[in-house]
């Protein structure tokens, strides 16, 4: 039988010396002038889906060098100075835009911003969400089919349907169980075990089995003490509180080779006593 482990990854703060400025890395065009911030001494790079002709206040270069070449416009502050404004004309349809830079000294900025139209952000957006989900597709393929079983199953079990990802290839199956399987499954616990939900994919099924604690103490749940021939077995939670309490309702999730059912040993009809 495998045993799944759970480690908890702790973020450590580190310090930060340099203040970030949140310019957003794609801005889009929608009729009002769109801020950009510098930072000193580094190189930023805007640019456009064309060429493009700029118009440059004088007064900027006495802080920064601006050269524009096709569709980029490319800005290195030599020094902090308020907004000024850009005037930028798009070549292939005289489409005008307006970009407000300023320069500030020890921060840390975007070094390039894409600037689009509102209907080419859209366009862009949706592609980002796309690549977003196929890459989510990609790292579930890289997961063990039971890893991705019970996962799918606990987003079942406790999530809004609307948050429960797509795991392709898996089906609910019926379970053929018993209405109440703790006498085959966990003979050594004072609880009712009362099957949910089965779900089948390639060779692996697993199936959610509520647990319902009789008892007034708190009970450690040890995987080793269920009695199925399982692969793997975890729970929600990791122990179950004192009956009539909201702790002591949890959900087993038992992966098998082919169903519960066939792997259970046969069934004891004693009582639990509680």
């Amino acid at each position: 039988m495998h045993y799944w482990i759970i480690v908890l990854l702790t973020v450590l703060s580190v310090p930060v010396h340099a203040t970030t400025i949140a310019t957003e890395r794609v801005m889009a065009w929608e009729g009002k002038p769109l801020p950009v911030t510098l930072a000193v001494g580094k190189e930023t790079l805007i640019t456009f889906d064309s060429d493009v002709r700029v118009g440059v206040p004088s007064g900027l270069y006495q802080h920064a060098r601006v050269d524009a070449l096709r569709g980029t416009v490319y800005i290195t502050a030599n020094s902090a100075f308020e907004s000024q404004r850009l005037h930028v004309e798009r070549l292939r349809d005289g489409l005008r835009m307006l970009i407000d830079v300023r320069a500030q000294a020890g921060i840390t900025s975007q070094t390039q911003i894409d600037v689009v139209t509102k209907d080419e952000k859209k366009v862009l957006d949706v592609a980002k969400a796309t690549k977003k989900a196929q890459e989510q597709h990609v790292q579930q393929l890289t997961m063990p089919i039971p890893a991705l079983l019970v996962r799918y199953a606990y987003q079942n079990i406790y999530s809004p349907h609307h948050a429960i990802e797509p795991l392709p290839g898996v089906t609910r199956i019926a379970m053929q169980l018993d209405k109440n399987i703790q006498s085959q499954a966990f003979p050594l616990w004072p609880v009712t075990a009362t099957p949910v939900a089965a779900w089948a994919m390639a060779d692996y099924t697993v199936t959610a089995i509520t647990l319902a604690h009789l008892n007034n103490d708190t009970l450690t749940l040890d995987p080793r003490q269920v009695t199925a021939d399982a692969y793997a077995v975890s729970f929600a939670f990791p122990d179950l509180g004192p009956v009539m309490t909201d702790s002591a309702i949890n959900t087993a999730f038992i992966v098998t080779q082919g169903p519960l059912a066939n792997v259970l040993p046969p069934r004891f009809n004693g009582e639990v006593t509680p």
